[in-house]
């Protein structure tokens, strides 16, 4: 199942933030990595989000997930289709019957 992760990784040094990409680079599974925001790592594909969040601290040790996405998951309808009552029918009743004897 993919899923989209979004990391909190405030750094500062660019050879830290280098090391962190080359990680996720080589990790099995990732199929697109983000770093356009400042201070987010955006990670999408089917991997072990918390490994990569352990291996990741080994590099910077202030690492966070901040966001999680299924992207295989259909989004559910928010109006849906209800089905019609069944009609249910009185039995009839026995009290304007006349016995004949």
């Amino acid at each position: 199942m993919q899923e989209k992760v979004v990391f909190k990784l405030d750094v500062f040094d660019e050879r830290i933030k280098q090391r962190a990409m080359k990680v996720v680079c080589d990790f099995p599974g990732v199929t697109l990595i983000d770093v356009k925001e400042k201070g987010k790592l955006k990670v999408s594909g089917e991997f072990d989000k918390f490994q990569m969040t352990k291996k990741l601290k080994k590099i910077y040790k202030y690492v966070d997930i901040i966001a999680l996405e299924h992207d295989g998951e259909p989004k559910k309808n928010p109006d849906p289709v209800k089905k019609p009552e069944p009609i249910v029918k009185k039995a009839p009743s026995f009290r304007r019957w006349k016995i004949v004897s």
